[in-house]
């Protein structure tokens, strides 16, 4: 499935050079034998290498890490953290120490290598001494901050919160301010029951969505399950809650008929299936209660998809 006859040998990915053919990874992806700008040679995965999520072996943030120690940092900005000054103390062998100033106020001191590779990007009582900002009465969706409670979660400050449905938690500070949770949980069961109302689901799938084909509204490319990124399009589908790479394409056409398949396949046979059991179902409603439907994904060895169907019928 997807762009299987793609030739990346002798191609450039940061500082991987492709050698040689690809092999196929345990989960059936494509990997190829790459050699790295400073001679090493590893496999790698197709996707890492396309998307840009590898680009060295790991030497390049070593170089990035090296070079931190040679740059005078001061007056910079990482994150939260102002650089002030080279710390007073230093480790033997352990690299430059910077005194930094956090945006909450306190000073920390931080190697340069963490601040250069951006592993630090401000102090360690940072997000503690933001949360305990006093939001009394104030409302969050359908929760309002009523006072804080006894109960501490290691990152700052629980809230008691009073519901509109009348129910009261604890909720931590950072769930409401960053988190943007809505409620005690009534509204997703308001939601559930609405959508059950005229979805139907069977075995963790919508059959009525895979039977609609509908196109979202905020869909760019014009073909449904096919994305633009970083110029080439990327083909993929969700089926029981699971999301399938289908490959990715230099054009959009390519991609949408990779989807095309994929849903004959999936959704086609799903649908067909379920027609077929309701209608010994709605004849023996106990043989139905008896025989669920069970639908799973597998893949064979050229790593093509292929769909289980239980129960066996005639």
């Amino acid at each position: 499935m997807g762009d299987s006859n793609r030739d990346l040998l002798g191609q450039c990915f940061g500082r991987w050079t492709v050698l040689n053919r690809c092999e196929k990874s345990k989960n059936g992806e494509r990997k190829w034998l790459c050699r790295c700008d400073c001679g090493t040679e590893r496999y790698v995965l197709e996707r890492s290498l396309l998307y840009g999520s590898s680009k060295s072996c790991g030497c390049l943030r070593k170089k990035r890490a090296h070079e931190a120690v040679a740059l005078d940092l001061a007056g910079k900005n990482f994150g939260e953290l102002t650089v002030l000054r080279v710390a007073p103390e230093q480790k033997e062998n352990g690299g430059i120490r910077w005194l930094c100033r956090c945006s909450c106020g306190e000073e920390c001191i931080v190697p340069g290598t963490l601040l250069a590779t951006g592993r630090r990007t401000h102090c360690p009582n940072h997000r503690k001494n933001y949360a305990t900002k006093d939001i009394t009465g104030q409302r969050f969706h359908r929760l309002t901050a009523l006072y804080p409670s006894e109960k501490q979660n290691g990152r700052g400050v629980v809230w008691h919160c009073r519901c509109d449905c009348g129910n009261e938690i604890d909720v931590p500070y950072n769930n409401l301010v960053y988190c943007n949770m809505k409620s005690c949980g009534c509204q997703k069961k308001e939601h559930d029951q609405k959508l059950s109302g005229f979805l139907l689901h069977v075995d963790g799938t919508s059959i009525d969505a895979i039977r609609s084909r509908k196109t979202p509204l905020n869909n760019t490319t014009g073909y449904r399950g096919v994305y633009k990124i970083r110029g080439k399009y990327t083909a993929k589908i969700v089926f029981r809650k699971k999301q399938y790479f289908l490959g990715t394409f230099d054009n959009a056409e390519d991609a949408a008929e990779a989807r095309r398949k994929a849903e004959s396949l999936l959704f086609d046979e799903a649908v067909a299936f379920y027609d077929k059991w309701k209608t010994q179902a709605d004849t023996d409603p106990q043989w139905a209660v008896d025989n669920p439907i069970h639908f799973d994904v597998c893949k064979d060895e050229s790593g093509a998809f292929r769909l289980v169907l239980l129960p066996i019928m005639d």
